[in-house]
């Protein structure tokens, strides 16, 4: 005989006391607002920095493009020295500021461009800062120039000074602008007639 077994099948209902049921939306908003402002925290954070380091590399190439204007002008102090001493005449000035006529006349504001050889000076025709073209920069060889290359946002200008009849000072300014903001660069070096 076979015996009948009668399996009974018991349903189990979870429950789950109010204090355990999880988040509230009170809760939720919290906690999406205390996320949201930690990711936008790191995100200022990162922008900010992009931005300082587009500072830092313009303020590097104004630093370069102001020393180059100086030793252009240094090296063109020494060709005439070096003249005076081979020919025994020559003024330690000459085609820089020794006349009126000079591109960089004491009070004059003036470029200097590298791309000739020798590099050249020219009157940018005021004695006012800002009143020099933009530098130009060759994408093949990444100098700056007045030459017909694609424009860049700074702006070289040389002014010098006198001093005394054996001392100079040549003040080199670069500015250029980034959006609304105008940035400068200055440097005032002297030079003095070493013979």
């Amino acid at each position: 005989m076979i015996k009948k077994i009668k399996i009974k099948i018991k349903n189990y209902e979870l429950k789950i006391s109010a204090k355990r049921a999880g988040f509230t939306i009170l809760e939720a908003i919290v906690a999406i607002a205390i996320l949201s402002l930690s990711i936008s925290g790191s995100f200022s954070a990162v922008q900010k920095s992009l931005s300082e380091s587009i500072i830092a590399k313009d303020e590097i190439k104004a630093f370069y493009l102001a020393q180059e204007a100086v030793e252009i002008i240094r090296n063109k102090r020494d060709v005439n020295q070096l003249n005076k001493i081979n020919n025994g005449s020559g003024n330690w000035l000459a085609g820089i500021s020794e006349n009126v006529v000079d591109p960089c006349y004491f009070g004059k504001i003036c470029q200097v461009d590298v791309i000739p050889i020798p590099p050249s000076l020219t009157y940018c025709g005021s004695s006012s800062w800002g009143s020099c073209p933009v530098l130009n920069q060759d994408p093949a060889t990444s100098l700056y120039s007045y030459g017909a290359y694609p424009a860049t946002d700074f702006k070289r200008e040389v002014k010098i000074e006198s001093i005394n009849a054996y001392e100079i000072a040549v003040i080199v300014r670069v500015s250029w602008t980034k959006g609304l903001i105008s940035r400068e660069f200055k440097v005032k070096t002297f030079l003095f007639n070493w013979i």
